[in-house]
């Protein structure tokens, strides 16, 4: 084979490999239109959206067989200042930690924040109890998607979902 057909075959290879493991504009883009979605619409539109979303991104949600490493994912802040953040390690294919919270611009996550949780607790739940009950379904499932929403945290449930999507879409760590 020529020199310059091997070179314009490896540029090909190379560009088609970092577009793999780089997200598009596009595919940021669907998950911050999602993210909107998230925290300005009914929990019956966010459902219906946020298939659509996944569905045309094809992320790997339902089964979290990744290369080993570690992820972290952020949405961009909210209308209350927040965003939302995961980080969890994959090792020989198995979620093996995940840690979950919405940390204010401030800096201070809810789980933390006990003035928060208190006004929260009204809606039957509070940061600091529902976001340990999704990681531990998550580490049990290995499936977020098969994750039950925590009374009082269904949002909060795909303000996750939408965290694992954004650390899918960036190289693990």
């Amino acid at each position: 084979m020529k020199p310059s057909l091997l070179a314009i075959l490896f540029c090909g290879l190379s560009l088609n490999l970092f577009a793999q493991q780089h997200p598009s504009s596009e595919q940021i883009q669907q998950l911050d239109k999602l993210h909107l979605i998230i925290e300005r619409s009914s929990i019956d539109s966010v459902k219906v959206h946020y298939a659509k979303t996944m569905t045309a991104l094809n992320l790997p949600l339902t089964s979290l067989k990744l290369p080993d490493g570690h992820y972290h994912g952020e949405s961009p802040y909210d209308d209350y200042n927040y965003k939302h953040e995961v980080t969890f390690e994959i090792k020989e294919g198995k979620l093996i930690s995940v840690d979950y919270d919405e940390v204010h611009k401030l800096g201070k996550g809810k789980q933390d924040d006990t003035t928060y949780c208190k006004k929260m607790s009204v809606s039957g739940t509070t940061p600091a109890i529902a976001y340990p009950i999704y990681e531990k379904a998550l580490l049990q499932t290995q499936n977020a998607e098969a994750i039950d929403a925590v009374s009082g945290a269904s949002y909060s449930l795909y303000r996750l979902k939408l965290a694992i999507a954004y650390a899918i879409l960036n190289e693990p760590q």
